[in-house]
């Protein structure tokens, strides 16, 4: 089967699997105020932006099942999974602050999945 040491190996992925390591540093501050600069004075690029609030779900293992839309005050997260950690969930809106987080549950092809929709007031 396995050795000892391939066994040590197997558990060390496991635990690292399974704890939430993210560290985005100040990307999510600094996305957010990017976006708000977006929204409020048409400041940067929508593709830039787009790319950028991926990258950033993906530090955290939400994978988007199509491009995330930027559109007005909003955005939304189309995520491959039907299932959120509320963790993960938890640090999104702590550098997201200014947005306000709505989770929307959508049925596509017979498939359950989550929506994360970001609107920011003003």
């Amino acid at each position: 089967m396995y050795s000892e040491d391939e066994k040590a190996q197997l558990m060390r992925e496991l635990k690292e699997m399974e704890s939430l390591k993210v560290d985005t540093g100040d990307e999510g501050k600094i996305l957010q105020n990017d976006l708000i600069d977006y929204i409020e004075n048409g400041a940067g690029d929508e593709y830039d932006l787009v790319s950028r609030i991926e990258m950033y779900t993906y530090a955290f293992k939400l994978f988007s099942r199509k491009e995330v839309k930027l559109t007005g005050n909003q955005f939304f997260v189309y995520l491959n999974d039907s299932i959120l950690d509320y963790e993960k969930i938890e640090l999104i809106k702590k550098d997201l602050d200014k947005f306000e987080l709505v989770i929307e549950a959508v049925e596509d092809n017979g498939e359950i999945w989550i929506n994360l929709n970001f609107t920011y007031h003003f």
